[in-house]
């Protein structure tokens, strides 16, 4: 009877639809982002610091403006962030007064290529020290994972969470009255201003000019104030995106599985290695007549071909050996955890290889620069590689002790290093070197043309030059000189005055203010003012000749001028240090009106 009523309920069952539980998915709730009266009070300090960029920045350019404007972000940045309950590193207040250092160099120097890098190099430590005083990133984090997170925080996360951000701004304005309150209180302040202000120029003479010196540039002020609504929202986004993040977890560490088998990685790595054998056995030709054969047939060794050859393939060599190695040691599958001692074997050995490579390099650089003197690429090139040397000496040690940060250091040691090179006064260091080698005969010949492509540092140096003994380096000297007092002081080369003393007047804007900018217009000046007469009219007239409607023949040393039929040369006279009347011919028959010479 029992077994009866089992069947029965189990044919039952079998009739029933079976319906399927639907799998209920719980995704990660997008934190909140909630804001109070406090943001709204610094999103018109934000505005206010948007306006100082624009108008210190934008239209004076990176000098004393930009320095002012970066300690004002700074600043404003710190207070808006900073929390005491968040631990902050030593490295990132580190990296927060390098960006500060860095900023003030702007002021100081006026090189373009240097303050570009600077100004990569200070964005960057401003943004790990945000992103560290939020609690963006994880701070004990002492790999390129950390600057993969704070470059995500900076280009990704403020925009990812720009609409939540702007949700957030609504609903605390429409909660407050307050801010409504000013709005209204400001929009019914504009009529009665438009009434007392006309008045008020009118009682006074001082605020009658200030009142005309607005209304002069009303339209930039206009203009500066819609760049600033522009800026504005981007400084919102990063400030706010960052203050939210706080609530992240911390001190989680990812940890690379990678993707590439031991064995695959090994054998990549051993060829590379078999090939920087080879090259080193290669070596051997230079001081072993067993070897020799492998130099080709008439090669000369000497200290310039040496210098000049092959510089740039080792610095290529260099640069890509410390990508393989990294690609290497991020990709390889771990054992148990840990990158296999067979791959940490080869890596050491390409790296130490490199290191040889990098210092042959150098060795040539330092050759390069005593035959042919000091250029701002050669210089910067120099500090470049003993940046390298320093990553391949943490990457090795962080090779056999992973736990050893290898980031943090690499990035205090290398922007130091860069920052002090950027106080040194780089162009003006450049300029002293190479005139001094060309004084002391250390090198053959000195290019003042290069000289004055770098910065107003050199212009330091210009009246030295313009005094030596080599008419030909005093010449282009003189032109320079000539050149940038006619820029500053516009007609002091005419006829009536061209021997008179020049009164030098710097930019009254402090905005545009850079010191060596300075320095060097005053420099030269002050040569000028020093001269005699004859001195004056010197520099006056080989502005004249380079500048008027005259033809220099660098090779016969000569200036030529046509009018008509007739040419009329000038040539150098060393007793009387000046160029004087060769002869005029018609440039027809050959015939000579004159037969005077110098």
């Amino acid at each position: 009877m029992q077994q009866d009523n089992n069947l029965q309920q189990n044919n039952v069952r079998q009739n029933q639809l079976y319906y399927q539980p639907y799998n209920i998915v719980y995704q990660r709730k997008k934190p909140e982002i909630k804001l109070s009266k406090r943001d709204l009070i610094f999103a018109l300090i934000f505005f206010a610091v948007s306006f100082l960029i624009v108008d210190f920045v934008f239209f004076h350019g990176f000098n004393l403006g930009f320095t002012i404007t970066f300690f004002v972000l700074f600043s404003v940045i710190t207070v808006y962030l900073f929390d005491v309950n968040t631990k902050v590193s030593a490295f990132s207040y580190i990296c927060g007064a390098m960006s500060l250092a860095g900023a003030v160099t702007f002021s100081i120097y006026n090189d373009f290529l240097v303050n570009t890098i600077m100004l990569f190099l200070v964005c960057s430590l401003f943004g790990i020290y945000v992103c560290s005083i939020s609690g963006s990133i994880v701070n004990n984090q002492g790999s390129f994972r950390m600057l993969g997170e704070v470059l995500k925080q900076t280009f990704v996360s403020p925009f990812s969470n720009g609409a939540d951000i702007a949700g957030a701004y609504t609903k605390v304005m429409s909660k407050n009255k307050l801010s409504k309150n000013v709005i209204i209180g400001i929009a019914l302040s504009l009529p009665v201003l438009i009434v007392i202000i006309p008045l008020l120029a009118g009682s006074d003479a001082a605020f009658e000019n200030l009142v005309k010196i607005v209304l002069k540039n009303i339209g930039k002020y206009l203009l500066e104030a819609i760049l600033a609504l522009i800026v504005t929202p981007l400084i919102i986004l990063y400030a706010v995106s960052k203050k939210c993040s706080k609530n992240k977890k911390k001190n989680e560490k990812s940890k690379s599985k990678g993707v590439i088998q031991p064995p695959v990685t090994i054998s990549f790595l051993s060829v590379i290695s078999v090939t920087y054998v080879i090259y080193l056995l290669s070596q051997l030709a230079y001081f072993f007549s067993a070897f020799s054969g492998i130099l080709p047939k008439g090669y000369s060794y000497s200290a310039s071909v040496y210098a000049r050859r092959g510089f740039f393939e080792m610095f290529a060599i260099c640069v890509i050996n410390m990508v393989i190695i990294a690609l290497a040691n991020i990709l390889t599958k771990r054992v148990k955890g840990k990158i296999p001692v067979a791959v940490k074997a080869v890596s050491t050995f390409i790296l130490l290889f490199t290191v040889l490579i990098l210092v042959t390099a150098m060795a040539k650089m330092k050759l390069n620069i005593e035959i042919f003197g000091l250029s701002k690429n050669r210089l910067l090139v120099s500090v470049f590689m003993v940046m390298i040397f320093v990553i391949i000496i943490f990457y090795i040690i962080h090779i056999f002790l992973p736990k050893v940060s290898y980031m943090q250091p690499i990035i205090v040691i290398c922007s130091a290093m860069f920052i002090a090179l950027s106080f040194s006064d780089i162009d003006g260091r450049i300029a002293r070197y190479n005139i001094d080698a060309y004084n002391n005969v250390k090198i053959d010949s000195i290019d003042v043309e290069y000289i004055n492509s770098l910065s107003e540092s050199s212009l330091v140096y210009m009246p030295e030059l313009a005094e030596s003994s080599n008419h030909k380096v005093a010449r282009q000297a003189r032109i320079i000189i000539g050149k940038n007092l006619n820029k500053n002081y516009r007609g002091i080369f005419d006829a009536e005055n061209k021997t008179d003393k020049i009164t030098y007047k710097n930019n009254n804007d402090f905005r545009s203010y850079n010191f060596s900018k300075v320095r060097g217009e005053k420099a030269l000046a002050d040569y000028y003012n020093n001269l005699s007469d004859d001195g004056r009219e010197k520099i006056a007239n080989q502005y004249n000749f380079d500048n008027g409607d005259f033809y220099y023949d660098e090779e016969r040393d000569i200036y030529e001028s046509y009018s008509g039929d007739y040419c009329t040369e000038y040539a150098y006279d060393e007793k009387k240090d000046d160029y004087v009347f060769l002869h005029r011919y018609n440039i027809y028959d050959g015939y000579d009106e004159s037969d005077e010479s110098a």
